[in-house]
């Protein structure tokens, strides 16, 4: 989901920019955020469990969350595996949890094998917070934030269609089968495209989430089916690995590319020409959200089981105007 940054470069930027105390074990990815030194001796300590550390749209919830947590007075962390993988990442919940913050802040990696974990850390009276998915039993968290992923994936789907004047046929990159987010947001793509009857679905391949396998599948099948003419990447590493692959099939501006989520590297294609259009989500609300449902939690006050999180739809026509650039993933807090 990368000019590709290295996860150590990502993490040192971000590190930079919000300010860090220690990492966690072998956590590549971490960083802090609080008060003066007075307050910070008595703040409430949360910790923000990313799906995945060297992620724009995750370090762009960091940022969201340390703005609003310095406001706040709160001692705010952030950490998370180098990998998409539930055993690191539960590894990582269960040595915040003994660090006994008073909430936690998560995106999980897998909406079931991360229930028994955070089952734990409900047990221990940490309250769970989800960012961008909740678990498959909703009563381990207290609230999640998100965007709705079929109606993100409708707009992907509605914009395609307008960009091949409703002809033509299409396919989409998806991390793995089975995952809800990215399931969600093709199903979405493909109720967008249903209504353009010119426009065939040719189907989704599965990259592991991976650039490199991303650009390798979208290069030989556009190589290979000449009558490709657009791709969905259904996250950041499948739609930069679509650019990447079909620039090296010679085929830029013929297969047009509608992707969700950004990236440096993305943002860059879209004004080159290299991609046409990106569904963008609003993850430095996310982190912000967060932060303030916490406060809520603590107060007794009541918060939402979920709270819906807002996106737009960047073209190259639109990117620089104000109402677009505040929803732009980043890599270091400002």
């Amino acid at each position: 989901m990368r000019k590709r940054l290295s996860v150590a470069a990502a993490a040192t930027l971000l590190l930079a920019a919000c300010g860090s105390t220690s990492s966690t074990g072998s956590t590549p990815a971490a960083g802090s955020a609080s008060g003066s030194a007075t307050a910070a001796a008595k703040a409430r300590k949360v910790v923000y469990i990313q799906g995945m550390s060297g992620i724009p749209f995750y370090q762009t919830v960091a940022c969201g969350a340390a703005e609003e947590a310095k406001a706040a007075g709160v001692d705010f962390s952030y950490q998370g595996a180098s990998e998409w993988d539930v055993a690191k990442q539960t590894q990582i919940v269960d040595a915040v949890v003994a660090g006994k913050p008073d909430a936690i802040m998560i995106s999980v990696t897998d909406t079931k094998a991360m229930t028994a974990p955070l089952v734990k850390a409900k047990a221990a009276g940490i309250p769970i917070i989800g960012i961008d998915d909740t678990l498959v039993d909703t009563s381990v968290m207290k609230t999640y934030i998100q965007s709705d992923s079929i109606a993100g994936g409708k707009l992907a789907g509605e914009k395609m269609g307008q960009l091949l004047g409703g002809k033509g046929a299409v396919m989409a990159l998806n991390n793995e089968p089975g995952t809800p987010i990215g399931d969600a947001r093709v199903e979405g793509f493909k109720q967008g495209i249903a209504e353009f009857p010119g426009i065939t679905f040719i189907g989704v391949q599965y990259t592991q989430n991976g650039v490199d396998k991303a650009a390798n599948i979208a290069s030989t099948t556009a190589g290979a089916n000449g009558k490709l003419t657009g791709i969905f990447g259904v996250t950041t590493n499948n739609t930069q690995g679509a650019v990447t692959g079909v620039r090296e099939a010679k085929k830029t501006g013929q297969i047009k590319i509608v992707g969700y989520d950004t990236s440096d590297p993305i943002v860059q294609a879209l004004r080159d020409g290299g991609a046409d259009a990106l569904v963008v989500q609003y993850p430095f609300g996310e982190g912000k959200a967060g932060i303030q449902s916490a406060e809520k939690i603590w107060k007794g006050e009541p918060v939402d089981a979920k709270q819906s999180s807002p996106f737009v739809v960047a073209t190259k026509d639109n990117l620089d105007t104000p109402d677009v650039q505040k929803y732009l993933y980043k890599m270091t807090c400002s």
